[in-house]
């Protein structure tokens, strides 16, 4: 996988020439297809958020809190988490086999948040994991993690 950042239309076309044209040749070359995917930086950003999230916070509260002397699992904790700073909404639907209109509770999902209220959520957690459960991360913060050599799909930090 190739990834990059472009600030401008120079940056981003010097760097196609001398990086990612290149790279794609010699893909091609091996007789390999590709996929190629543009999107705002903020999106990527969501990504990196989303990776440290789960590969850093909520894996070390999963190993180190045991609230009663009971460990729990990534998925609990990153329910409970969403549960407690997230919450739910109300919507309205309607049940296309009767026309009726009905009302439900439904959970917030970070997918719904923006960088800026991702960033939020993460403090959220981590500053309930340090004071609540006296988790110590290996990376306390989210631009330490940003320097580090990270897996690029689990968001796990690697030697």
């Amino acid at each position: 996988m190739l990834r990059t950042h472009w600030v401008g239309k120079d940056q981003a076309w010097e760097n196609f020439k001398k990086v990612i044209a290149p790279w794609c040749k010699e893909r091609f070359a091996e007789g390999q297809s590709l996929e190629l995917e543009f999107r705002l930086h903020e999106d990527a950003k969501t990504d990196r958020q989303r990776r440290y999230l789960h590969g850093v916070i909520f894996k070390e509260v999963s190993q180190q809190a045991a609230p009663g002397g009971v460990k729990h699992s990534l998925q609990v904790w990153k329910e409970f988490f969403r549960s407690e700073f997230l919450g739910f909404k109300t919507v309205s639907f309607i049940n296309p086999l009767t026309g009726k209109k009905s009302r439900r509770r439904q959970r917030v999902s970070t997918e719904d948040l923006g960088v800026k209220g991702y960033a939020q959520y993460i403090d959220r957690v981590t500053a309930f994991a340090v004071v609540e459960l006296g988790v110590r991360f290996s990376c306390p913060t989210f631009k330490q993690y940003e320097s580090m050599n990270v897996d690029p799909d689990t968001g796990e930090i690697l030697p």
